[in-house]
């Protein structure tokens, strides 16, 4: 990714889609059920202390990406076979992200049409998001980024008349258990998935403020599903939202203000442009990855190649909608573990020693 520069508000807005992503279409932490919000709060303040360790490993070695920083702390051969587990990662992340829409729209927008033509379709935009480079897809999302958070923040508002208190009753029902299982997949799946930044920041120059970036966009992107979430338990109640693939569409189906009606349209344009959003950074981190460990100049030769495997996985890695969402809810969480926080905290406490070796020198 050389000479290729975003501004830290662009790199903010990123990680804010990034974070919204498939989240506010299909819910998070719907595990602790009444108390998803609870357990919200609680995967973001785990958050907090994860996200500032990635800002804290990328400031310690500035204008490195984590593939350079794990061939530079713990060796060429134990830094690259690190660097395929975290390229599997980021690209196993984009083909979940790339199955949710593959099933959104099949589900919910074009139920007649066979699934691989509008995916073929969504393929294009990515290869040619990839081939323009990051620079424009920075621009791209701060463009769009406004009508994201604006129909995110307008839609609870219109909500209010479905809302009933009394949904998020009674609190802490089944004890502690789920609430703390919803919390660690709210953590895991978005939050933590934010490691796949790690792996792009490298060479976009105008981002120095690791810290800034990261914590920014987690207060709003955390903060947009936070609100999501109350909105669905407030207007459908915990036993239709778990019992739901789509959640968000359905809660804003119901809103019907006078001329204000099929709002659920909107929800469609908020899922696609985050997904775009994140997908594409998923690529970018699988691509910048594959070129630093079998070293190439430049990762946009393999941009086309890896989009369409990606493609190919989404459509064989699950046998049905069922099974995917059984995943997601159930093995997910501890897939992910190891990936967003194990990996990385042995990376940064090699760094760190690495860093105090070559100050005492």
């Amino acid at each position: 990714m050389k000479n290729e520069a975003i501004s830290e508000r662009q790199a903010i807005i990123l990680i804010i889609l990034f974070i919204l992503g498939n989240s506010l279409l299909i819910g998070a932490g719907n595990q602790a059920k009444q108390d998803s919000w609870i357990a919200i709060i609680i995967a973001f303040s785990w958050s907090i202390i994860v996200l500032l360790m990635y800002s804290k490993i990328l400031s310690l070695y500035p204008g490195k990406d984590l593939f350079d920083i794990l061939q530079i702390v713990m060796g060429k051969f134990i830094g690259k076979i690190i660097s395929i587990i975290m390229i599997w990662f980021a690209f196993h992340t984009g083909t979940l992200v790339l199955r949710v829409l593959s099933e959104f729209t099949n589900i919910m927008v074009f139920s007649n049409t066979p699934v691989l033509l509008p995916m073929i379709f969504f393929t294009i935009l990515l290869i040619w998001s990839l081939k323009a480079g990051i620079e424009v897809l920075g621009r791209w999302a701060e463009f769009f980024s406004w009508v994201v958070i604006l129909i995110v923040i307008i839609v609870p508002v219109l909500s209010i008349s479905q809302m009933d208190i009394s949904r998020l009753k009674p609190i802490l029902s089944s004890g502690v258990a789920p609430v703390l299982k919803g919390a660690l997949a709210s953590f895991t799946f978005p939050f933590g998935q934010t490691v796949i930044f790690t792996m792009v920041f490298s060479n976009i120059t105008k981002v120095k403020n690791y810290k800034k970036t990261f914590m920014v966009g987690l207060f709003i992107g955390g903060g947009l599903i936070l609100l999501t979430t109350l909105r669905n338990l407030l207007v459908l109640g915990s036993e239709t939202v778990n019992g739901l693939y789509f959640q968000s569409t359905m809660a804003v189906s119901l809103i019907k203000l006078g001329l204000l009606e099929r709002l659920e349209l909107t929800v469609m344009i908020v899922f696609l442009v985050c997904a775009f959003i994140k997908i594409s950074i998923c690529i970018f981190a699988v691509c910048n990855g594959i070129s630093k460990v079998f070293v190439f100049n430049d990762y946009k030769f393999i941009a086309t190649p890896v989009t369409l495997l990606m493609l190919s996985f989404s459509i064989f890695v699950f046998k049905s909608t069922m099974e995917m969402y059984f995943w997601i809810s159930n093995v997910l969480s501890y897939y992910s573990f190891a990936f967003e926080v194990i990996i990385p905290l042995i990376i940064f406490i090699a760094a760190e020693i690495k860093g105090r070796k070559r100050v005492s020198i």
